[in-house]
């Protein structure tokens, strides 16, 4: 029935039932998975940071900024963005964790994508891109004005895909 199954990921606990739905689906119909993290355009630094297995390339960048700006009163400038090596190994990080998600749904094997930009956009890119007949995206708990104001990921997503969605809570 589902032949590609295309399945959006940010880490949160939404997305890991939508990850286990998406697995789910694909093993029963015998489909390709394809998991998909979009990643942010902006980083804090401070943010960036705080993850403990940034690998050494990253810690380095972290550190000549750091010594750069060492000495300058930062409490008088917007955050510093991390650098693009770090985003990039925290994007991945949330793939792995998609990696062994899907795993234990018995599915050997996944295609990854790691993007930036847009996140609806992006899944929905993704999702042609790998010819899918089905996405799967976890729906977000957004508060009525904010979901009227921005819309959610998932919300764009319907509007924006040609293909069906499934929205799991």
């Amino acid at each position: 029935m589902f032949e590609n199954i295309v399945v959006a990921t940010d880490g949160s606990e939404n997305s890991k039932r939508a990850l286990e739905v998406g697995a789910k689906l694909a093993a029963a119909c015998n489909g390709r998975l394809t998991v998909v993290h979009v990643a942010p355009t902006y980083l804090a630094l401070e943010e960036a940071e705080q993850a403990s297995d940034l690998p050494q390339p990253a810690k380095d960048e972290i550190k000549r900024v750091r010594d750069a700006i060492s000495g300058f009163d930062m409490s008088i400038v917007a955050p510093l963005p991390a650098p693009q090596s770090a985003i990039e190994f925290l994007g991945n990080a949330v793939l792995d964790r998609a990696n062994d998600t899907v795993r234990e749904c018995g599915i050997k094997e996944i295609s990854r994508v790691l993007a930036q930009g847009d996140a609806a956009e992006e899944i929905v890119a993704a999702a042609e891109t790998a010819k899918a007949d089905l996405i799967v995206i976890g729906s977000r708990g957004l508060s009525d004005l904010e979901g009227l104001v921005m819309g959610s990921v998932s919300h764009k997503v319907i509007h924006l895909a040609k293909c069906p969605c499934v929205t799991v809570k």
